[in-house]
């Protein structure tokens, strides 16, 4: 028995598609800015020489990387009364901010500390030592391995749709449901996937590449004034 395929169903519910596109856009973006800018904090406190927050940072990372995004989504949306996006977005950030924070703790601690220690030695504050000088350096080791992250982000926004947010995966369910070409569908909602995908690792290799340009020509033409801070 053969499947016939038939494309003219993804025109027919092209606005349900292009709905849940718009949505699992807003899902990514929101959880993505959210989960670098927790992870980011929270890597600093792991990586710091206090114990209290260094215990901190632990803690949060443990308890959320063990905990699977769709336990934090049913806590936030049933048991704390969120409204659906709410909690979706502060389930997916929390959830993704775990694993960027132990990107972030790895990058700050692969820094020589003879860096952030020859910044304190010149008079500059543990703040402006850490966001002047170790950050920076930090940021160029991180990337790579937070564009993967990144792109956890994009797929896990599909588990929004068991708290009946209508993303892409939740649209192609209810084509499925309403024209039983469920194929056609999710090859269509696969295609959207990747090329966001592709899309998301062009722009970040192009960052990539401009920072670690940005950081040569800082450090090989502008003096050290960092002292003067």
């Amino acid at each position: 028995m053969s499947y016939e395929f038939d494309w003219s169903v993804l025109w027919e519910y092209r606005g349900l598609l292009l709905e849940g596109l718009k949505l699992t856009l807003m899902l990514f973006a929101l959880g993505t800015v959210l989960s670098i800018a927790i992870g980011a904090v929270v890597g600093v406190c792991g990586a710091s020489r206090s114990r209290a927050w260094r215990v901190f940072g632990e803690c949060y990372v443990e308890l959320n990387r063990n905990t699977p995004l769709v336990v934090k989504l049913f806590f936030l949306y049933f048991a704390f009364g969120l409204d659906a996006y709410t909690a979706a977005i502060t389930g997916l950030a929390v959830h993704q901010s775990a694993y960027m924070a132990e990107i972030f703790r790895a990058g700050i601690q692969s820094v020589p500390r003879g860096q952030s220690e020859a910044g304190l030695s010149t008079g500059l504050t543990p703040y402006r030592t850490m966001s002047r000088i170790v950050l920076p350096q930090a940021i160029a080791i991180v990337i790579p391995p937070a564009m993967t992250q990144v792109l956890e982000t994009l797929k896990n926004s599909s588990i929004a749709m068991t708290i009946a947010i209508p993303e892409l995966t939740f649209q192609t369910q209810q084509i499925e449901a309403e024209s039983f070409r469920g194929f056609e569908a999710a090859t269509a909602a696969t295609l959207m996937y990747l090329a966001i995908s592709y899309t998301v690792v062009a722009a970040i290799s192009a960052f990539e590449t401009h920072f670690v340009r940005y950081r040569v020509g800082t450090s090989d033409s502008t003096p050290d004034t960092r002292a003067t801070v």
